[in-house]
């Protein structure tokens, strides 16, 4: 469609061009002649004509030029056709069709017609059914709207990832000065991210290459301090293997865990994790399972294990979470629910994102006061329309993020349980988060006469700068 704009308005100039031309040399001829009379004046006249018609076209191409408005970058970007990107698009709209039809409503009919006030216990089973299969199926519909969702966020990811062709070469160069046979050097830059440098390595002459080394020389090169990623190799040897350099972060976090089992079981029913992501994030999640026992614990493992591997399959928090939720909610017919609580610590900013669905407070220690972060949403598999509470808040260094279950506040005075909590974290001094969290765990059994009416867990993260 530009390019026939265009090409309309070089016609419109040329014949604005022409036409003026043609009248100007007709005028001039035809007054000359009247005038002068002299052959001369027809080759004067063509002359003019021929200027004004050049003259025009050039004006007219210069205005337009001028009043023309500027590009819009994101307008012909979008206008390019990219075949990963609309495979994926086209996934996506896929997925929102599926969700689309099964989250139409079904009526179910009974094969009866009889009075519903004497509903006997095949009316009852058969509503409960119905009430299930409904559930399931919203369920499913929420599991392919998630689906759509992440297809989206993929291609946008793959539009905009960059690629620095000038470092790599750099890097190619000044690594086999070190003795280093480089297969392969991929520096990638996401919009609004830190970037990333892949190097796929061998050593010559058998003899061995520190990779904290390495890191230095891409330091140097990249402008910017670089580490290994974690459960990176500490050598490049002959063997041929590839490294991932990350910015390093500007915070580091150290992280403590105590555990109380509910008299009479003989393992908790709560769950936790704590690992870093490779783009500079640390998650730590608490769960709690229903009841106590063998139960629970299976329970709230399935939930960690769930929302590890989402989110290490790239998935974002909330996705993860909503999945989760769906799972629970078909995996069996009976009730299955757990609370979730997970912060997101971003290490190169210090911003903490804390998600919570049913579970605890959570309480942050600065260096005079403790900030609350409650919540009051129901448990996941209870339904599948999941209220999630997303709060950030700044860290900052020597500050620590303490997270528990619901056990450990429950043990405390009734009325008084975050007051108390809050006295208990700023009388103990400590810096170390593993001694808080024993410290804690030790009070509230205390409470109870260190015989626990329900599963405690207390997870302690402090935070320091580099």
């Amino acid at each position: 469609m530009r390019q026939d704009e265009e090409q309309r308005g070089i016609g419109y100039r040329w014949i604005y061009g022409i036409t003026a031309g043609i009248c100007v040399a007709a005028m001039e001829i035809g007054v000359g002649l009247l005038q002068v009379g002299q052959h001369y004046v027809i080759i004067m006249g063509l002359a003019q004509g021929t200027l004004v018609c050049s003259l025009t076209i050039l004006c007219g191409g210069m205005v337009e030029w001028l009043l023309a408005p500027l590009p819009n970058q994101e307008e012909d970007e979008n206008l390019i056709l990219h075949p990963v990107r609309e495979r994926i698009r086209e996934y996506e709209l896929a997925f929102q069709t599926l969700a689309g039809s099964f989250s139409q409503p079904q009526r179910f009919s009974g094969g009866r017609t009889g009075q519903q006030a004497a509903m006997d216990t095949i009316d009852k089973i058969e509503l409960l059914w119905n009430n299930r299969m409904e559930e399931n199926r919203e369920a499913v519909s929420q599991q392919l709207l998630e689906m759509a969702h992440i297809m989206g966020d993929t291609a946008e990811h793959v539009w905009e990832l960059r690629t620095d062709e000038g470092s790599e070469e750099v890097l190619r160069k000044k690594l086999r000065g070190m003795g280093l046979q480089v297969h392969a050097a991929l520096v990638y830059e996401e919009d609004n991210r830190k970037k990333e440098v892949y190097l796929t390595l061998s050593t010559r002459r058998r003899k061995c290459v520190a990779v904290k080394d390495v890191a230095a020389v891409v330091s140097k090169i990249m402008g910017r301090s670089m580490m290994p990623a974690r459960d990176s190799r500490s050598f490049v040897s002959g063997e041929r293997a590839t490294v991932l350099f990350l910015e390093r972060t500007n915070f580091e976090i150290l992280y403590g865990v105590k555990k109380a089992v509910k008299r009479k079981e003989r393992i908790s029913g709560d769950n936790f994790s704590v690992y870093t992501r490779k783009e500079g994030r640390l998650l730590a999640a608490l769960s709690d399972g229903m009841g106590s026992g063998m139960k629970a614990y299976r329970e709230s493992e399935r939930v960690i294990d769930l929302l590890e591997q989402f989110l290490e399959a790239g998935f974002s928090k909330e996705t993860a979470v909503r999945m989760i939720n769906s799972a629970l909610l078909i995996h069996s017919d009976a009730q299955s629910f757990s609370t979730i609580d997970m912060c997101s610590i971003n290490l190169y900013s210090g911003v903490c994102e804390f998600l919570k669905v049913g579970a605890s407070t959570t309480f942050i220690r600065r260096e005079n006061h403790v900030e609350t972060i409650s919540s009051a949403s129901l448990p996941a598999g209870v339904f599948h329309q999941l209220d999630l509470e997303c709060v950030s808040r700044k860290l900052y260094d020597g500050d620590m993020v303490i997270m528990v279950t619901d056990g450990v506040l429950d043990a405390l005075p009734a009325g008084e349980q975050e007051e108390r909590m809050k006295q208990m974290i700023l009388e103990y001094e400590s810096d170390s988060p593993q001694e808080v969290a024993e410290h804690l765990l030790a009070c509230a059994l205390e409470c109870q006469g260190r015989n626990p009416s329900d599963d405690m867990t207390v997870l302690a993260l402090g935070m320091w700068k580099r």
